[in-house]
């Protein structure tokens, strides 16, 4: 059984969403890792989704690797508070200290053909106690890894830069508190949870794992322990999870109950072993359950799409999302998956006989190519049956959760506006290409009002009415925007009992609430009830469409 301690709600996801309060920010820089070259790879990881996009074998794969093997040192930085620390020590010159990658037998990290070592650099912009500095300079430390090649010998580890003073700006010394916001933003990134690409639950064995998840007789005693063992907050929570399973598959009562070496489903009435399913429910099952279980600050998860229809996408990761911290890093064949769910998009190329690059991807923003990458086909039984632009991809993420209260999250595709750059009155030409692809399109943007009543923007006006002249119906807000119809009770099941709900022409980045950021809206819109919503114009509007 996993080694992790559950502690639920009343079974309720609502406790997870309150988990994730504090901001991050921490930037990677590596050498010689893998199938990375001499070139600083330079990735970030933040709070909310990030998606990882590339070819089979460009390296998407190893930079989520990356953080599953480099836990160990992770977990080493997080506890630099601790004035005995070994890292510490080694930071501020009064030590050495050594660590090694969690590797798989017959492995390497160090980039093959190399005989340069790998090196690695990190960076702390922000975490939950802020962003750790000295003297200007955000570099925690520089350190080198060169890998053993004899059976037997050890490999080489040592630092080459920490903190390069002892003592810290106007003379104070290094205590506990510089320290925190390293040691604080290390033990996010430290508990993290790495799901490869395969997950099966059938026997494959009493006690193999596959990286960071149980499968076969494992998988099975795991489920059998939470689902009727002694914690009734885990009961409950295996509880919601099936419902939650139940309604994004579409089954009017589901059971899931162990038996021997693999799980007996009671699905509406009618018994089936869980090899007699599609993979995609399987996929669901595996992956659902050991994140219940291991609740990881930062999910790292390999083609979240595999085996699933375009249509439960989204959904999947969403509700992957709400049993984490911080939220998702995704890898994904899927640039439309990615376009509609990701904060930040990463693309991966790897030429034949180089090394893979890493590089920031340029959202064109193009809406008909987005809906050719996201395989809509404008036929009820093969999936969407309308298409919803909406504001941005934020707005994107919370009404995926509303419009799960009136059951349509699986019928309408939707896709984002980015706000200010394409609702304008010049974009006639891309909406009627779309209209002739789309079939049924419908949008809901913000109205941006400071008072009610109030004219709207010019750009926001003359997008209304290309609208209307092509025919697109749709709905602009009462209110200023989405987060202004989040009730209080929903805000501070979301982010604790300090924080509060927007008045309704309130601007969300001058509020008081700093743990409320916009990429956390659909965490609040996942607390909020359909009696929330009736009554106004958003629920009629959803409830229409």
């Amino acid at each position: 059984m996993l080694a992790h301690c559950i502690a639920l709600n009343a079974g309720l996801c609502g406790a997870f969403a309150r988990m994730m309060t504090s901001m991050l920010d921490v930037e990677f820089r590596i050498k010689n890792y893998r199938c990375f070259g001499d070139e600083p790879t330079v990735f970030r990881v933040r709070d909310g989704f990030t998606a990882l996009v590339g070819t089979n074998n460009s390296g998407k794969s190893s930079l989520l690797r990356f953080l599953y093997e480099f836990r160990p040192l992770l977990n080493q930085l997080a506890g630099a508070s601790q004035p005995g620390n070994s890292v510490r020590r080694a930071m501020v010159g009064e030590d050495n200290y050594t660590w090694g990658p969690t590797l798989l037998p017959g492995e390497r990290i160090v980039r093959a053909g190399s005989d340069r070592p790998l090196e690695l650099q990190i960076i702390v912009h922000d975490g939950p106690g802020g962003k750790f500095s000295h003297n200007g300079d955000q570099v925690v430390l520089v350190t080198q890894y060169i890998q053993a090649q004899g059976v037997g010998q050890a490999p080489e580890i040592r630092t080459l830069q920490g903190v390069p003073l002892k003592e810290a700006d106007g003379g104070a010394v290094m205590n506990d508190e510089f320290f925190a916001p390293l040691a604080e933003a290390m033990a996010i990134l430290g508990n993290t949870m790495y799901i490869g690409p395969f997950r099966n639950a059938i026997h494959v064995g009493g006690t193999q794992n596959y990286y960071d998840i149980h499968t076969g007789d494992a998988f099975v005693t795991t489920f059998s322990n939470y689902k009727s063992g002694d914690n009734p907050s885990a009961n409950e929570a295996v509880h919601e999870m099936t419902e939650e399973l139940r309604r994004i598959f579409g089954f009017e009562k589901l059971e899931i109950n162990p038996s021997g070496q693999t799980l007996q489903l009671n699905i509406d009435g009618r018994s089936y072993r869980l090899s007699e399913q599609g993979a995609g429910f399987a996929h669901f099952v595996i992956v659902m359950v050991n994140v219940l279980v291991r609740q990881p600050k930062l999910l790292l998860i390999d083609e979240p799409e595999l085996n699933l229809h375009a249509s439960l996408q989204l959904d999947f990761l969403q509700t992957l999302a709400r049993y984490t911290g911080h939220g998702v890093i995704f890898a994904t064949h899927s640039l439309g998956l990615a376009r509609t769910a990701a904060d930040q998009i990463y693309t991966l190329a790897k030429p034949a006989g180089g090394t893979s690059v890493l590089r920031a991807y340029e959202d064109n923003q193009d809406l008909v190519t987005l809906l050719g990458q996201l395989s809509f086909d404008n036929r009820p039984e093969m999936g969407f049956s309308k298409v919803l632009l909406v504001e941005g991809k934020t707005e994107l993420r919370a009404l995926m959760q509303f419009l799960r209260l009136y059951e349509k999250e699986h019928e309408v595709l939707m896709l984002p506006l980015h706000g200010g750059d394409m609702i304008r009155g010049d974009s006639e030409q891309e909406l009627a290409d779309l209209l002739r692809i789309g079939g049924d399109v419908h949008y809901l943007i913000d109205s941006e009002r400071t008072t009610a009543g109030a004219p709207l923007e010019a750009d926001r006006q003359d997008f209304m009415n290309v609208c209307y002249r092509l025919g697109i119906s749709g709905l602009v807000l009462e209110r200023r925007a989405l987060e202004n119809y989040f009730t209080d009770n929903a805000v501070k099941r979301a982010f604790g009992s300090e924080a509060q709900a927007l008045g309704h022409f309130d601007k969300l980045a001058k509020s008081s609430n700093s743990a409320w950021r916009k990429t956390n809206n659909w965490r609040v819109a996942n607390e909020m009830s359909k009696t929330d919503l009736d009554g106004t114009d958003l629920g009629t509007f959803l409830e229409a469409l």
